[in-house]
């Protein structure tokens, strides 16, 4: 069964392009000598929006799907454990060539990067998520050290701002 209909799938692509076409537009953000700096455009604040989008999350747009800044927080802070349990069971799914499971961890992590604007990792979920559907266990091996690392400075990245 599909994660996401027809649809949803179509949506899911379409804000994941809009998404990164704003990714691509962001400039760094110019500080003045310190008076009026909004810490949410201070690239350089592990706290402000600008660090997240400077490293891949496109937080503006996860707000824009998720309502408001306050839910993108919480989800955040959720991310962080679900990301965590999902590498976890990924490892052994792999390890167990266990493709039908690591199939169904891959979309679940995939679907939860496309609300949070964590746009590379969605679409390396994505990928494994096809490949391991399909039983390629091949592409899962020989990609998996990179959608490890990816996994891994995500939740970094992540720590650091809700930290």
């Amino acid at each position: 069964m599909a994660l996401f209909s027809k649809d949803e799938e179509e949506i899911s692509e379409e804000l994941l392009k809009k998404s990164m076409d704003a990714s691509k537009n962001v400039q760094e953000v110019v500080i003045d000598d310190g008076e009026n700096i909004d810490l949410d455009k201070d690239v350089n604040n592990k706290h402000g929006l600008a660090y997240l989008t400077a490293n891949g999350i496109d937080a503006e747009a996860a707000i824009d799907i998720l309502g408001d800044k306050d839910s993108f927080v919480n989800r955040l802070r959720n991310f962080v454990g679900l990301a965590k349990s999902k590498y976890g069971r990924l490892m052994e799914f792999k390890a167990n060539m266990n493709m039908e499971e690591y199939s169904k961890e891959s979309g679940e992590l995939k679907k939860e990067c496309n609300y949070l604007g964590i746009n590379n990792l969605f679409l390396m979920a994505k990928s494994h998520e096809q490949k391991s559907k399909s039983g390629d266990t091949n592409y899962v091996i020989e990609n998996f050290k990179e959608y490890e690392d990816e996994i891994m400075r995500v939740n970094k990245i992540i720590e650091d701002y809700i930290n």
